[in-house]
């Protein structure tokens, strides 16, 4: 794992696991088809090769397929093969202007672009056909503390937590989001006791390295990325996490710097 991937650790938990949420959005795209169903199955332990592969298959059988083109677009998104992703999902959103799970798509490959004010968009489209959608709530906020507009992320995450007061995405980057609104103390605890999770709390590793780097405990930073980064990535991120402090201390805006 890179360091430019670890720094973007508060988009480990919703960005580059929308699709992993996303039926817990009202209006997502199910897939319907077993070609699409195991293309699914090949996307959800990771292997974005393989589910690239199996979602052409699918798209070419059905072309249109909207459930096949989102699998696409995600797919190919996260390869890094962008215009390939934007293909698939324009299509998608060609042959279904109003489906949420089109446009979280389309944010996240903005999100992955580092664009966050054009994903804002999508999640607001998303949003204007459900105002409950999760991945949406999510990703939008995610997107306004990547802007260091942390007050506007935080109202977005309160409003998510109001219709899912459990979810383990939104707690675990709302803690972030304190924590980057230099109310260290308060997100750190929220992450602490995430990480408590038997199920989930090792997905909050990331953004609490953060943290801790943030509050200038660089050896419990360097505790919390053991085990989800070679030593060398470590001593990388924890370098790009210094940085970070610097600006922090001084009161300048750090989102892009997180997220970059």
């Amino acid at each position: 794992m890179g360091t430019r991937a670890m720094a973007s650790a508060a988009m480990v938990a919703l960005a580059f696991g929308l699709a992993g949420c996303s039926q817990l959005g009202r209006g997502a795209v199910a897939a319907t088809s077993e070609t699409e169903q195991v293309a699914e199955a090949s996307y959800s332990v990771g292997d974005y090769e393989e589910a690239a592969r199996v979602f052409e298959l699918a798209a070419q059988r059905d072309p249109r397929s909207v459930a096949a083109l989102v699998g696409l677009g995600k797919s190919y998104t996260a390869l890094r093969q962008f215009s390939r992703a934007e293909n698939a999902l324009v299509r998608a959103r060609q042959l279904n202007p109003r489906n949420p799970e089109v446009h979280n798509q389309l944010g996240n490959l903005e999100l992955y672009q580092m664009h966050p004010k054009q994903a804002i968009g999508h999640f607001d489209k998303a949003l204007g056909v459900d105002r409950k959608n999760l991945v949406a709530l999510t990703g939008k906020a995610v997107a306004l503390d990547y802007l260091s507009r942390h007050t506007e992320a935080q109202a977005v995450y309160s409003r998510g937590l109001e219709f899912y007061p459990t979810n383990f995405a939104l707690l675990s980057n709302y803690a972030l989001s304190l924590v980057l609104s230099g109310e260290i103390g308060r997100g750190t605890r929220l992450m602490e006791e995430l990480l408590r999770d038997p199920a989930s709390g090792d997905t909050v590793r990331a953004n609490l390295a953060i943290a801790y780097a943030l509050d200038g405990r660089t050896r419990d930073a360097r505790t919390m990325l053991q085990g989800i980064m070679s030593s060398a990535e470590a001593d990388a991120a924890l370098k790009h996490y210094a940085a970070a402090r610097a600006d922090y201390l001084a009161g300048k805006p750090i989102g892009y710097m997180i997220f970059q």
